[in-house]
């Protein structure tokens, strides 16, 4: 599908893996904060909002049997790539392959653009997902999951935290559902992922990422532990 490393991957780039065939396509929703993503080229539709709920309540990230039985259901497969894409805004996509790594998933990669970019290049249809035996497993790369214990031993210490809600989240003006009090964790750099998009809703290149980057005072060698809500 891409280079060794690439995760985003755009329209076109997944349009031509889905016509090639060996792709698994995911469709990523959360009808809590967003419509419903298009059901396109034969997607499986995954509730994020459920995954979500399951996600936060004590243990699930750590109960490997439960994600294994909730990739299983939707077709995952450990020799078969997935393409993920959501409305755009990438954070529902974000999290389904945040716990395909996290639960030892096979190599997925996220649409740039979405439902949005995708409409206009695959004929809108559903896919039935095929139940498989995928074996589960608890990973610790690429991307390190920390709970509140680490977080609290690394408060006044050199490591950055990186809240990347709204402004008016992070100054506490806007309280969301299931929020325990408003604000942010103390000493918290706010960078808003909004910041991340441009206006065509496409993630921004390298250089204006960087740029975002070094304004926030975030600099390569930093360790950095990333929240939103």
């Amino acid at each position: 599908v891409a280079g060794p490393t690439q995760v985003l991957i755009s329209a076109t780039q997944a349009r031509d893996a889905i016509d090639s065939g060996g792709v698994l396509l995911l469709a990523a929703e959360s009808l809590a904060e967003s419509s419903p993503t298009p059901l396109l080229a034969g997607a499986i539709p995954v509730d994020v909002d459920e995954l979500t709920a399951f996600s936060e309540t004590p243990g699930a990230l750590d109960n490997r049997s439960a994600f294994q039985q909730r990739f299983r259901s939707r077709g995952v497969r450990s020799d078969t790539p997935i393409v993920i894409y959501d409305n755009g805004d990438m954070k529902f996509a974000g999290r389904v392959h945040f716990l395909l790594d996290r639960f030892g998933g096979p190599r997925s990669f996220l649409v740039n653009g979405g439902a949005n970019d995708l409409a206009g290049i695959l004929a809108p249809g559903a896919g039935t997902p095929v139940a498989t035996n995928f074996i589960a497993s608890i990973m610790t790369s690429p991307v390190r999951l920390v709970f509140q214990n680490d977080v609290l031993k690394v408060l006044d210490t050199s490591v950055k935290l990186l809240d990347v809600r709204s402004p008016q989240e992070f100054r506490g003006d806007l309280l969301l559902p299931g929020d325990a009090r408003p604000g942010h964790i103390p000493g918290a750099i706010n960078l808003p992922e909004a910041q991340f998009f441009n206006a065509q809703g496409l993630i921004q290149d390298n250089e204006a990422l960087a740029m975002a980057f070094t304004n926030a005072g975030l600099a390569p060698q930093d360790t950095i532990v990333i929240y939103c809500h």
